[in-house]
């Protein structure tokens, strides 16, 4: 038991150490809140190198529905791009920097 929290711990730091020394950022928007019996999941799409990505990240931020199809600020991993952190106290609503993040002007909401 104690060696499978470690193993957790562990997983989180390196996870978190490599998106700190090869940290990118870019912007994502928030698509889907999806619920399960005993917590949540928050899910994004982002582009990087013209390639589109749909990914998780931790658990539903507060107030989630008021949330979705809003744009915020993700760091990622250069060296793998499906590593994530998404920071939901720094929404984007500057269209130029979400139109040049690859989203497309008629999808902005």
């Amino acid at each position: 038991m104690i060696l499978g929290l470690l193993g957790l711990f562990l997983k989180g730091y390196l996870y978190q150490k490599e998106i700190k020394e090869n940290q990118k950022q870019t912007v994502c928007k928030y698509v889907l809140c999806k619920t399960f019996p005993k917590t949540t999941e928050s899910f994004f799409t982002y582009k990087i190198d013209n390639n589109w990505y749909r990914n998780s990240y931790g658990h539903c931020p507060e107030d989630s529905e008021k949330k979705i199809n809003k744009y915020f600020r993700i760091y990622y991993s250069s060296k793998d791009f499906s590593k994530i952190v998404v920071d939901f106290s720094k929404e984007v609503t500057d269209s130029t920097e979400i139109v040049n993040a690859g989203f497309s002007l008629n999808k902005l909401e």
